[in-house]
């Protein structure tokens, strides 16, 4: 095991698309939530390219309207569907168990920061058994701004009573990798996730990682 001190002094991981593929699981609840509005279903590459921006933007697409009544009554259906749901098909990608192993003997602090709603956030991670890694989840209802803003990042800083912008910020989407730079943390960008590799490519990310072993090499492991 390295003994030298990483870059950085956390690391803060997106959840959907980066620790696990759930796009399966996301589309179905939408879907019910479709079929119980007389709407029919959406293919699940459709449902794939409408998330990461929140439950409220995943509807407004959905559902194509920004009404707000009709978006509310999206989320009381899509809420108590998804959390018994949540679990049916959604997988830690290949590679991110085994990383999450080795950071937590190398005790470098990680929080999850996504705009997932809290909830299922949580049971996703403990059902796949990977919350012990984490000392603080911020998910999309914890506060009321959601990435690219900063502040669910400094709020994840502060539940780690870290001060330090020495933070790897590790996502596959725009909010990730702009919300790094507004929070003025560093951005890695990964190719495995539900962001296509070439828009990822496109945002700059200071660094980019194909594989999750990757990252070691990132914090100078």
């Amino acid at each position: 095991m390295p003994t030298q001190p990483s870059k950085f002094d956390a690391i803060f991981f997106d959840l959907d698309g980066t620790l696990v593929d759930s796009v399966a699981d996301i589309a179905a609840s939408a879907n019910h939530v479709r079929a119980t509005m007389g709407k029919s279903p959406l293919p699940v590459p459709t449902v794939r390219s409408y998330v990461g921006d929140g439950i409220h933007s995943l509807f407004q697409r959905v559902l194509e309207t920004k009404d707000p009544t009709t978006i509310e009554q999206a989320i009381s259906l899509w809420r108590p569907h998804y959390i018994e749901h949540c679990l049916d098909q959604t997988i830690l990608y290949s590679g991110i168990a085994d990383l999450l192993i080795q950071l937590t003997a190398l005790k470098i602090p990680m929080a999850v920061v996504t705009n997932k709603p809290v909830s299922p956030s949580e049971k996703i991670l403990a059902g796949l058994s990977v919350r012990n890694h984490f000392a603080s989840v911020v998910g999309g209802d914890t506060i009321s701004e959601r990435k690219p803003n900063p502040a669910p990042f400094l709020l994840a800083l502060k539940q780690l009573n870290l001060t330090s912008r020495r933070i790897l910020v590790v996502g596959d989407a725009s909010n990730d990798i702009e919300g790094a730079r507004n929070a003025g943390m560093t951005s890695c960008g990964v190719l495995w996730g539900i962001g296509h590799p070439d828009a990822i490519r496109k945002l700059n990310p200071d660094h980019i990682v194909s594989h999750p072993a990757e990252i070691l090499s990132v914090l100078g492991m």
